[in-house]
């Protein structure tokens, strides 16, 4: 058998598999659960994105979490600079 025979008779073969007749409408209904599980997690963000947006004492705080990361951070890199 030629490359070109051996390939037509695969392609043969996996033409016939069955399939059930919902299969489409099973694989979108999942597609469209998942998506709409991704929007569910982005608006849990999208709260708290609001949240802090109008309140001033979350800002403040955010602000406040950042310096104290920032001057924990440079603290590390100079004890670092030190020990070397």
């Amino acid at each position: 058998m030629s490359r070109q025979e051996v390939y037509d008779a695969w392609r043969e073969r996996s033409r016939q598999v069955d399939m059930a007749e919902s299969f489409a409408d099973q694989v979108m209904n999942h597609v469209y659960e998942y998506q709409k599980d991704r929007s569910k997690q982005f608006l849990r963000f999208r709260w708290l994105v609001d949240v802090v947006s109008e309140h001033p004492l979350a800002q403040a705080s955010l602000v406040v979490i950042g310096t104290v990361t920032g001057l924990i951070r440079v603290a590390f890199v100079i004890c670092m600079f030190l020990r070397t």
